[in-house]
């Protein structure tokens, strides 16, 4: 079908959350708009009632499954099968365990709509851990109303709920997610836009809320970190970054591996990534030392 620019293409990419599934799709379908709104669902090999959950909604959604032969798995290559079939030239992402707030398309499609220069914008960021009683309101650097490309480099903090651009971005930046930077698909992509000259607004107000998931493991954790310090490694291959980013940057992941060793009580291999971490940004390591000293000394007391 040929791509429309007047309305807004939706992608959630589903794996096995039957348990958030309905709230998320509901809050896309009630947001309150004066254009069209298509909904795809994305799934990546769903083995719960995903599926049936979402084709309760009838016409409301798009619901893909995942190809037969399709070897790979992740959010990335999930997103990339819902932007091939999206028919409008306005995407907007969101992760099927959260959810929308009301006035959250809106705001950001009348943006983009009155600033055909920039070519993403996104709103704030709530969190959530259990319930509604416990949202806590994430303003992303409310200083500015512009992502910084060393802010971007440095750490990749913009989540993808929050996110609306134009369709036309993938093909200025050399391509979708890369399917291949699995749990850092998000940080290649952002790398991209800024190297190739894009610029990110910020706007105000209620974008979406995050679950804060309990079983986040540790191992995880470190996985996300491994897989983000391979996507810089490749990076600054394509890019000239300048070498006192690449050193801040290579010092945060010293800095949270060495978190990950402490948790594990691998104390020997943490105090090593922690003297590393030392000689690449001396700075950082003393504030966060007297950081920690500070909690430890208010825990005591």
């Amino acid at each position: 079908m040929p791509i429309s620019q007047n309305g807004v293409s939706v992608i959630i990419p589903v794996y096995n959350r039957e348990k958030y599934l309905e709230e998320c799709i509901d809050s896309v379908i009630t947001q309150e708009v004066d254009f069209p709104v298509e909904v795809i669902l994305s799934d990546d090999g769903s083995t719960d009632k995903s599926k049936e959950i979402a084709l309760s909604f009838g016409d409301s959604i798009i619901w893909l499954d995942k190809p037969a032969d399709c070897r790979t798995q992740g959010c990335g290559s999930a997103r990339n099968r819902g932007i091939e079939a999206a028919t409008y030239q306005i995407l907007a992402f969101l992760d099927s365990d959260d959810y929308f707030l009301s006035g959250h398309l809106k705001r950001c499609y009348d943006y983009l709509g009155d600033h055909p220069d920039i070519s993403i914008v996104i709103d704030q960021l709530y969190s959530q851990e259990g319930n509604h009683n416990k949202n806590k309101w994430h303003r992303i650097y409310p200083e500015q109303n512009e992502v910084t490309f060393e802010a971007i480099f440095q750490d990749c903090y913009i989540q993808s709920n929050l996110v609306m651009l134009r369709k036309s971005l993938f093909d200025q930046v050399g391509g979708l997610y890369d399917v291949e930077a699995i749990l850092s698909e998000d940080y290649d992509l952002w790398l991209r836009v800024y190297e190739h000259g894009e610029r990110i607004k910020i706007i105000e107000g209620g974008g979406a809320v995050i679950r804060e998931h309990s079983e986040r493991s540790i191992r995880s954790t470190r996985k996300t970190y491994e897989s983000a310090e391979l996507t810089m490694n490749k990076a600054i291959k394509r890019y000239p970054y300048p070498k006192h980013w690449i050193r801040k940057r290579k010092a945060v992941f010293q800095f949270r591996y060495a978190q990950c060793d402490f948790a594990e009580k691998k104390y020997c291999s943490a105090f090593c990534r922690l003297l590393y971490a030392f000689s690449l940004d001396p700075t950082r390591a003393v504030k966060l030392a007297l950081h920690n000293f500070v909690k430890l000394i208010k825990f005591k007391t």
